[in-house]
């Protein structure tokens, strides 16, 4: 796998290579690139290929000879040529998405996939019209809220944000540090940091009322790790992991273990049928709401605290249904 993974990386700079010295018009020929990468003409033919699968017009002498090749006059950005499974996943794909926050763009777009669909003579009706999704929806954001948090986590700026939580009356303005856009569940959020509080704060970009990307720059701490946030969240909130031990009824195990509910998830089928499954992850409020979503049909082991929150909040929740 490494080895594949160093052979892709060299044929990226040579096809990137190959191509800037195309754009420049240096003339170069194949022996020259194969000499200057240090591969074989043959190499450097298929990376011309590749380059011309890409959509670029890569033409040789008058004779048609690519010994030295250039690009066709007028043709020096890509044609970009989908087969068509491609138009297919990128037609079903923004009819998924076309109820987020960039959806008159998706439906522009999609109208532009179907045309294209349609000139290599597929069928106007694909497998997005053949598919319906329900379900809770998640709060739309603003495009142009999504827009300059990734501008602003691109170019290290600072970002000055209006947000209202849906328990305040008014909305408060201050300074956030973006770092990295969440999609949880169909909802965005981002994590960064409010200066000048050094812990990771997580906001929900529909509450995000306005915002102005600044002159202001900054640097991410290089001991915070953003890759150990994603695996050890349960779900948008960070808090330091704890093991979480529990058993499915033998009717529900099916339906658990077709799953994957946390990257750290381990399963372990009981002799009577029932599944114990464990996982490392941190936000004990989104754990606690997701095992009472199962009612009876779970039982939590450990940790021992959660096991007693959920009794108790079982004996609570029970009084509601007292005669």
């Amino acid at each position: 796998m490494a080895s594949e993974s160093k052979r892709r990386d060299r044929q990226v700079v040579r096809v990137i290579g190959i191509l800037d010295a195309l754009l420049h018009g240096t003339g170069d020929s194949v022996h020259d690139f194969a000499r200057r990468f240090g591969t074989r003409r043959e190499t450097i033919y298929r990376d011309l290929r590749t380059l011309e699968d890409a959509g670029y017009a890569v033409v040789g002498d008058n004779e048609g000879h690519l010994s030295r090749p250039h690009l066709l006059e007028g043709r020096r950005t890509p044609q970009v040529r989908f087969t068509p499974e491609e138009l297919t996943a990128l037609d079903w794909a923004a009819a998924q998405a076309s109820a987020g926050p960039f959806s008159e763009a998706l439906d522009g777009a999609r109208q532009k996939l179907q045309v294209m669909r349609a000139a290599q003579g597929q069928e106007p009706v694909g497998l997005a019209e053949v598919t319906d999704s329900w379900g809770p929806t998640a709060p739309a954001t603003a495009p142009e809220v999504l827009l300059r948090l990734a501008e602003g986590i691109l170019r290290r700026r600072a970002c000055m944000v209006t947000y209202r939580t849906p328990d305040s009356a008014e909305p408060k303005k201050y300074l956030y540090h973006p770092y990295r856009l969440l999609n949880v569940a169909g909802a965005f959020y981002c994590t960064g940091k409010v200066p000048p509080r050094d812990c990771l704060t997580t906001l929900a970009t529909h509450r995000i009322t306005a915002i102005e990307l600044m002159a202001d720059s900054f640097t991410i701490d290089q001991a915070l790790d953003l890759n150990r946030h994603r695996r050890e969240a349960f779900g948008v909130v960070w808090e330091e992991p704890i093991t979480v031990v529990l058993r499915f009824r033998a009717d529900q195990a099916p339906y658990v273990a077709e799953r994957q509910w946390h990257p750290s998830q381990e399963l372990k089928w009981l002799p009577d049928g029932r599944l114990e499954l464990t996982f490392r992850a941190g936000g004990v409020f989104e754990i606690t709401r997701w095992i009472l979503g199962w009612g009876d049909a779970v039982e939590v082991i450990a940790p021992g605290e959660m096991r007693r929150q959920i009794r108790q909040i079982l004996l609570l929740e029970s009084a509601f249904y007292n005669e």
